[in-house]
């Protein structure tokens, strides 16, 4: 039996080239009860996050913060907001900048998604990144 091999996202799979893929970039702060607010997120016209990631594509086209055609520009928009917001918010030192946005370009190559979410230092705000597969034809 071969060992884990801990840095897997150091490989770099080119899965997302056949699938016809872009990414819709997403940033969403909330208050305490905004994020608590089950039904209006469940609301497709709200512009609350969805409870489900993907359901970020049933909402209004004005709430995409970003067009990502590649992951490495994908990961470039992840890189900049996490550069603002690091310094912000709980659990930002684990794990390291370098596997956090390694693994995020490693999932954006299989063709999937990414979904990080953090609470302020102070509590008072949630910050959610997400980076939604979408397909070509989408809009």
């Amino acid at each position: 039996m071969s060992s884990f091999d801990y840095d897997f996202w150091k490989c770099e799979p080119e899965v997302w080239t056949g699938m016809q893929v872009h990414w819709h970039c997403h940033l969403w702060r909330a208050t305490g009860d905004q994020y608590r607010s089950d039904a209006q997120r469940r609301d497709p016209s709200s512009d609350l996050a969805p409870l489900v990631v993907q359901e970020w594509l049933q909402k209004s086209p004005r709430l995409i913060d970003h067009v990502a055609r590649t992951p490495e520009d994908g990961v470039a928009w992840l890189s900049r907001q996490w550069d603002d917001l690091k310094s912000k918010v709980a659990g930002a030192s684990a794990p390291s900048d370098e596997t956090r946005l390694g693994t995020a370009l490693y999932e954006l190559r299989l063709g999937q998604g990414v979904a990080w979410g953090f609470w302020t230092l102070d509590s008072s705000y949630f910050v959610g990144l997400y980076v939604v597969a979408a397909e070509q034809d989408c809009h």
